[in-house]
Order: structure tokens, then C-alpha cells, then sequence
């Protein structure tokens, strides 16, 4: 019989391995709360869509913090899950892209922008928009959509004009990135259950990266990228939460 040696058996442990990573679950997930930054410096810190005293910035800062620990709860499939900001942001930073640039420095996987939609009171529902142009985006679109129940959905929707989930801009290891409307702002049954059930809805949203990641694990590939660099004009933001 013959005798495997030491080197052989740690050759056959490393293919084991790296055939294993391949098919391992491991996603860095960065969800963006959108506003809540100051575009100008004369500017005061950007509010979103605003119903009465209550901003969006608000309401999707707090819906980013609960899905981001509903996340971390995925240990079978999420590796590590950053929020873009924690609190307003003062510092003037180049719209949106400082956001992507976050992205980029934490080799995210999927990214998820929240919002709140905005129109006449009797408009309400839940949107999540992909773009076009990448497959992958719209499936993760899809899986959200078919999980929301807290509030109607109103579908997954293509749109080619947002900065955000336009995945040019950003690195090679992100495969997936959408913007989720939570609701209407100016309807008053959405505008309460994103106050009233927002972990609820994160929940939701969370289960639903989670079905994506299990069900699409060969492109999230264990093999490194090259690692995308964050432009030295774009700064990294170090959210400062308003006292």
C-alpha cells in the first residue's frame, strides 16, 4: 500500500480548502442610510424627503442600523456589514461618491441605499431599484421584492440613472447593488411602519440578502480580486452622530 507523505496529504488539505472557499458564503455587505450629509457648506446637513418634523434621513438611518445587526445574525452566509455613516454627516464631502468610495475600501460585496419615496398622500409601496445593465443586481432586486409584506410591494424596478447602483463606479468585488424606497414618506400608514416596524422590515430585507447570497454562492468566488483603490480626492468619511 502505498504511504501518502506529509506534503501530499497537505497538498490534498489545500485543494480541499480552496475547492470548499469557492463554495463558501462569505459577503461584506455596506448599506448606505440615505441623506443625512451636507452637500454644500453654507448648506445645512440634507434631511431627504421631509413629512412634517419627520426627515428620511431619519428613519432610514435607523432602518440601516437594525438591518446591519439583522445581518450580522446570517453567520452562515455574511462575513462583515458596515453602515456609511452612523450619524449625520458636517464634513462637505463630493456627493454620492464618497459613499461608493466606502464601498470600494471595504471590498463590498452588495450594497443596499435605503430610502424613502415622496409624492401625493394616497401613493404608497415598497420599490427596490436595480440597474440594467447587471444581472446580478436584478436578481438580489427581486429576491428583496418577493420578501416585503409590512409594506406593499411595488416591485423591482429598473432605473439607469442612479449614481448608486450603477456598479461602474464601483470596485471589482461588488456584484450586487440596489436602492430600496421603504415606503412613502408622505403616506401616512408607510411613513409609520417604517417608524413603528422598521425591524420588522429589516428583517425582511435581511432574510432576503441572505436567500440571494446562499443561492448565488459561485460568484462570490473566495479567490481575492485586485483590490480596488479608493481615488485620494474622494475622502473616507468618519461620521460624527449629532449631540
Amino acid at each position: 500500500m502505498a504511504t501518502v507523505t506529509s506534503e501530499q496529504q497537505q497538498a490534498i488539505a489545500g485543494a480541499q480548502a480552496d475547492g470548499n472557499a469557492v463554495q463558501s458564503c462569505a459577503i461584506i455587505v455596506v448599506i448606505d442610510p440615505g441623506h443625512g450629509d451636507r452637500l454644500k457648506a453654507k448648506n445645512p446637513v440634507d434631511p431627504g424627503a421631509v413629512s412634517g418634523t419627520i426627515y428620511e434621513s431619519n428613519i432610514a438611518l435607523d432602518v440601516a442600523k437594525k438591518l446591519k445587526s439583522k445581518l450580522e445574525a446570517k453567520t452562515d452566509c455574511i462575513k462583515a456589514v458596515y453602515l456609511t455613516r452612523e450619524g449625520e454627516i458636517t464634513d462637505v464631502l463630493p456627493r454620492l461618491k464618497w459613499r461608493v468610495a466606502i464601498a470600494k475600501e471595504k471590498k463590498a460585496n452588495i450594497f443596499i441605499s435605503l430610502h424613502l419615496d415622496a409624492a401625493g398622500a394616497t401613493a404608497s409601496g415598497q420599490s427596490v431599484l436595480y440597474h440594467p445593465s447587471y444581472a446580478h443586481s436584478k436578481t438580489l432586486a427581486s429576491t428583496l421584492s418577493g420578501r416585503a409584506k409590512i409594506i406593499k410591494t411595488r416591485g423591482a424596478k429598473s432605473r439607469d440613472n442612479l449614481y448608486v447602483i450603477n456598479l461602474k463606479y464601483f470596485g471589482p468585488e461588488t456584484k450586487a447593488s440596489v436602492l430600496i424606497e421603504l415606503g412613502f414618506i408622505t403616506n401616512d400608514a408607510d411613513r409609520n411602519a417604517c417608524m413603528t416596524q422598521g425591524d420588522a422590515i429589516a428583517q425582511e430585507i435581511a432574510d432576503g440578502v441572505a436567500d440571494f447570497a446562499l443561492a448565488n454562492k459561485a460568484i462570490f468566488s473566495a479567490t481575492p480580486a485586485k483590490a480596488a483603490q479608493t481615488p485620494a480626492n474622494v475622502p473616507i468619511p468618519k461620521p460624527r452622530p449629532k449631540q
